[in-house]
């Protein structure tokens, strides 16, 4: 299983991971300027 955070809360992303034993994916994140997401996972 692997478990990616977002922007919003990435403490809590890895609480749970921490909890159920699972290293937290690698992805990178930025914002466009026009407001878009850009999410790229890195596994």
């Amino acid at each position: 299983m692997k478990i990616f955070s977002g922007s919003a809360n990435r403490e809590l992303a890895q609480r749970i991971c921490n909890y159920i034993g699972v290293p937290l994916g690698q992805a990178t994140i930025s914002a466009f300027p026009d407001g878009e997401t850009y999410v790229k996972i890195e596994e």
